[in-house]
């Protein structure tokens, strides 16, 4: 007779394999690795947790440092472009001074003393010709 094969209902399927071993030599190292692969579960579960809070507050950190460094580009910028400003003035202030120094000690004549000399001309220009 040829031996007859059992199936398995649906309902022994549902059994866990805990189940299906308990009483057994081997339930023990199943429990051990059952519990091995939860609590490894539970342990990526928890440092992905503790890596996403982590992440969160240095992004938060960085985006801190970055608006402080652009403060600081930005106040250093306005630092610099006042002293150049500044310095342009008392540049431009010393040419004129020297400039006019020059004028002042040199027989070159100025556009407003060729002016009045214009004027003269002219006032004697005209008492000439009357």
């Amino acid at each position: 007779m040829a031996a007859q094969r059992k199936t398995r209902t649906s309902k022994a399927k549902a059994k866990s394999i805990i189940d299906r071993f308990e009483g057994t030599i081997v339930e023990r190292p199943i429990l051990v690795a059952n519990k091995t692969l939860l609590a490894g579960l539970g342990l990526a579960s928890q440092v992905q947790s503790d890596f996403d809070t982590k992440f969160e507050a240095l992004a938060k950190d960085g985006a801190k440092i970055r608006n402080q460094a652009r403060g600081s580009i930005d106040s250093l910028s306005n630092r610099i472009l006042k002293k150049v400003e500044v310095t342009r003035s008392e540049i431009t202030k010393r040419a004129e001074s020297a400039v006019t120094t020059v004028l002042e000690h040199s027989p070159v004549a100025t556009s407003s003393e060729l002016k009045k000399l214009n004027r003269k001309l002219d006032k004697v220009l005209a008492q000439v010709a009357k």
